[in-house]
């Protein structure tokens, strides 16, 4: 296990880094902690350092973008929702169709066969 220095200035490139990291990581529904862990490995800190930076100086300033964000995922899963139930009813209208289509085949083939039978009987006569 790689042991983290010990850094205690933060960069403006650090906290823009940090602040992309953490919104990115709510707008694809995981947590604020999965993006300080994300942040950590990529910033060269501890995951505690990140969320401390996060939550004493960071997030009153992008508490709109963080809103925003929580939304998104929100937002996506009702796409793939709506896009899932359009889906089913397509996949509903084909089973439909096909049950259709087998119904006749089967009925089709039941008066085949009773021709045939017919056949064999006059045959056999």
């Amino acid at each position: 296990m790689e042991v983290k220095k010990r850094k205690d200035q933060w960069l403006a490139v650090d906290d823009t880094r940090l602040v992309e990291i953490i919104l990115m990581a709510v707008r694809e529904g995981r947590s604020q902690l999965a993006g300080f862990e994300e942040a950590a490995e990529e910033l060269g800190r501890t995951k505690q350092a990140c969320g401390f930076r996060w939550n004493k100086t960071l997030r009153a300033q992008y508490e709109a973008e963080l809103e925003d964000a929580k939304t998104r995922p929100k937002q996506m899963m009702r796409s793939h929702l709506k896009q899932a139930l359009m889906s089913f009813d397509q996949l509903s209208e084909a089973y439909q169709s096909l049950k259709k289509s087998h119904e006749t085949l089967r009925h089709e083939h039941d008066e085949l066969v009773k021709w045939l039978e017919q056949g064999l009987e006059k045959v056999r006569q």
